[in-house]
């Protein structure tokens, strides 16, 4: 269970977090009306997060984000662990010095089975926003929201791997899957922003 506010909250979801959920906290700091969930399959990861002790108004969930929930192997990819994917690594990335350490298993859940939970009563707007960093899985991502895709307002998605990963997801489709409810705003070429149309 999901220990949302029992005041209104505006809601945002971080997928991704790295090593110090850097949106989180910075969603955090400057909206004291926040409720962030954040999303990370990395089992080291979560354990920094939950070390960081960011308080009652985020949540943890340790797993990854797909189109449809089960197990997956997780590559930990070394020397830098934030770059670890549910993707393989190419030629060109382990020429750079990165390669799989480790792999593991880990859950994968939907947003829509995630976002089934909040009481949207409470949710400032009935929307939310969110940041998606996933090392290539973002289309699944999207996909993932299901009925939840018109609730959606704002939304930082990573656009470009470098051709780092096999079978990366393609920004393309994702504008198209997005293309019913929001407009991408800005396009720095590692990341894209988008808004509710």
């Amino acid at each position: 269970m999901i220990p949302f506010p029992t005041e209104p909250f505006e809601l945002f979801i971080d997928v991704g977090l790295s090593y110090s959920a850097p949106h989180s906290q910075e969603v955090l700091a400057q909206n004291p009306n926040a409720f962030v969930i954040g999303i990370e399959p990395h089992p080291n990861l979560c354990s920094k997060v939950r070390g960081l002790n960011l308080g009652d108004r985020f949540h943890l969930i340790e797993a990854g984000v797909g189109e449809v929930e089960g197990e997956l192997d997780f590559n930990i990819i070394g020397p830098d662990e934030g770059t670890s994917s549910f993707l393989n690594i190419n030629d060109s990335f382990k020429q750079k010095g990165y390669d799989i350490v480790k792999q593991v298993k880990v859950s994968v859940i939907t947003l829509e089975s995630i976002l089934d939970q909040v009481p949207w009563d409470r949710v400032t707007g009935g929307l939310f926003d969110m940041k998606s960093d996933t090392q290539g899985y973002e289309d699944k991502v999207i996909l993932g929201l299901g009925k939840y895709m018109k609730n959606l307002n704002t939304l930082q998605i990573e656009v470009h791997t470098w051709g780092y990963y096999d079978e990366a997801s393609d920004h393309n489709l994702v504008k198209s899957l997005l293309n019913e409810c929001c407009v991408e705003v800005r396009n720095d070429g590692g990341n894209a922003w988008f808004k509710r149309k």
